[in-house]
């Protein structure tokens, strides 16, 4: 909630409006295919892969609605209560890290430098969560606390750089937010049941969709080229939002 309003407040004090920070559809193509297909299909594959690393355990498929990093589950109402966080949380994480940082850092860094140390910050935003798990005894011990540290913060650098480049080169900031909402939307309503046990490895399937998304990068950066109405033209350190106005 906090960053929620400092995204509010910060396109407030500058004057301005929420499309001066990437919340415009002006590239309706390349929204659709990297926010929607390209990580709908991702995520199919990250579960196809789970399945079949752990076949021989006869893995089944869960529908429920589940916080996995605070250990909550409920029913239709509490589905209906994580689609509204999800959207929400989104909505302020893609417009302080992606439509504030990338621009902000873009004046004095190139744009893959903006994009990296945004995705840094991003992965440290979510370090908290670690000391969550450790105060809750979700994880115990030394090493439970460090693979928590990891576990919260490598793969959000990671997912950070993709949502990075989504924002930049669709120059809309509504290609990460429908691919954040997408991931934590599936992560939380479609879960993996094994030998009785709901999400024993839920990284399996995230490395497979990281991996594989990273891999793909270029041919994403291909895709905006291809499909954009209003091209990418501004230099490595032009001001984003004035660019994407």
């Amino acid at each position: 909630m906090i960053g929620f309003i400092i995204v509010i407040l910060f396109v407030k004090i500058a004057g301005d409006n929420l499309s001066s920070i990437g919340f415009n559809v002006n590239n309706k193509w390349s929204i659709f295919i990297l926010g929607i297909v390209i990580t709908s299909a991702l995520m199919i594959l990250g579960y196809v892969g789970e399945f079949l690393i752990f076949a021989s355990d006869s893995p089944q498929l869960i529908i429920a609605a589940i916080d996995p990093k605070a250990g909550v589950t409920g029913g239709i109402g509490f589905a209906l209560f994580l689609l509204l966080g999800n959207a929400i949380n989104c909505f302020m994480e893609e417009g302080l890290f992606r439509g504030i940082m990338i621009p902000m850092l873009n004046k004095k860094y190139s744009v893959r430098m903006a994009i990296f140390l945004q995705a840094l910050l991003f992965g440290i935003w979510h370090i908290p969560w670690a000391f969550k798990w450790y105060i809750s005894g979700m994880v115990s011990g030394s090493n439970g606390f460090i693979m928590a540290l990891v576990f919260n913060s490598i793969p959000m650098i990671l997912i950070g750089i993709v949502f990075g480049v989504m924002y930049y080169y669709t120059n809309s900031i509504w290609t990460p937010w429908i691919s954040h909402f997408i991931i934590n939307s599936i992560l939380n309503l479609v879960h993996i049941s094994i030998n009785g046990e709901l999400n024993v490895d839920m990284t399996i399937r995230m490395s497979v969709f990281l991996a594989t998304i990273l891999i793909l990068v270029p041919v994403l950066i291909m895709i905006t080229k291809k499909l954009n109405r209003i091209p990418v033209e501004y230099n490595s350190k032009t001001n984003l939002s004035s660019a994407v106005k």
